[in-house]
C-alpha cells in the first residue's frame, strides 16, 4: 500500500501541531507513525542543512540517553553499595 504525498503533509502538519503544542499525550503515537514510516524506507535523499539538523538532534539523543544511563547505574551501585558493607549479626 502506498501512502501519497497529501497524506505525508497530513501527518507532518499533525507531527508539527503535537510537538509544537506539547502535546505528550499523544508524542507516543506520532513517534509511532513516524516510526513506520522511516522504517519502510531504505534510503531517502535530503538537503545538507537538514542533514545536520538530524545529526544535531541524533548527537542531543544519544549523549541524553548515555547520561541517563549513567545515573542509573550510578544510582543502582549506591543502592548495592550497603548491602556489600553489612556485617552480619552474630
Amino acid at each position: 500500500m502506498n501512502i501519497t504525498q497529501k497524506e505525508l503533509s497530513h501527518l507532518v502538519f499533525l507531527s508539527e501541531v503535537v510537538l509544537t503544542a506539547k502535546k505528550k499525550s499523544l508524542m507516543e503515537e506520532t513517534l509511532q507513525c513516524l516510526l513506520y514510516i522511516v522504517k519502510s524506507v531504505e534510503e531517502v535523499e535530503l538537503p545538507d542543512s537538514v542533514v545536520d539538523q538530524i545529526e544535531g538532534l541524533i548527537a542531543m539523543i544519544e549523549s541524553d540517553l548515555r547520561e541517563e544511563n549513567t545515573r542509573v547505574q550510578e544510582i543502582r551501585s549506591h543502592l548495592d553499595w550497603p548491602q556489600n558493607r553489612r556485617k552480619p549479626l552474630g
